[in-house]
């Protein structure tokens, strides 16, 4: 690593898939959002004392996995007794990335289909709400719904394909 170049063209790349990455700890945004930038910091100052980081994606899991345990164990009312499973390094750094840059890739995808798919998409996968609830919700007709759903999973089925990304929409 160089300099600034470098660190402008890690964050572009690895910033939302740290964030999601550390949203699977701390269910804050706004905290996530502080420990991500926090540990680009760590690198950057790094970077300019002089130290070689031969391997900056493998810095910044690393920083960004000790800020949430830090963050979690001051910030919580009850004590941890378990600890999501790469904590204890069952999952290597460089496959808990590959999973976050595949769900950055994901919600990319969710984030380009019509607003009024992706909500309804949104609704019944994410918040389990039935095709009923929805129609209920949105003032459609539940064919309207399971049709909009259809096509979002469809859509994103055939983007994520392309970039070699297993959906399985069940």
């Amino acid at each position: 690593m160089q300099g600034r170049e470098d660190i402008e063209q890690l964050f572009r790349l690895y910033y939302k898939p740290m964030c999601l990455y550390a949203m699977h700890y701390v269910k804050d945004a706004s905290i996530v959002e502080d420990i991500v930038q926090d540990a680009f910091v760590s690198l950057w100052k790094r970077v300019q004392a002089g130290v070689i980081v031969n391997t900056p994606k493998t810095y910044l899991v690393k920083i960004v996995r000790n800020g949430c345990i830090d963050y979690l164990r001051h910030n919580s009312t009850y004590p941890m007794v378990a600890l999501p499973n790469d904590l204890n390094q069952e999952i290597s750094d460089d496959e808990v990335l590959a999973r976050s840059i595949d769900e950055s890739i994901i919600w990319d995808a969710i984030d380009s289909l019509p607003p009024g798919r992706r909500k309804m998409l949104l609704l019944h996968k994410r918040d389990g709400l039935k095709h009923k609830d929805i129609a209920c919700l949105l003032g459609v007709s539940e064919g309207t719904v399971r049709n909009q759903i259809s096509r979002a999973l469809k859509s994103l089925k055939k983007k994520l394909n392309k970039r070699n990304i297993i959906f399985s929409h069940k």
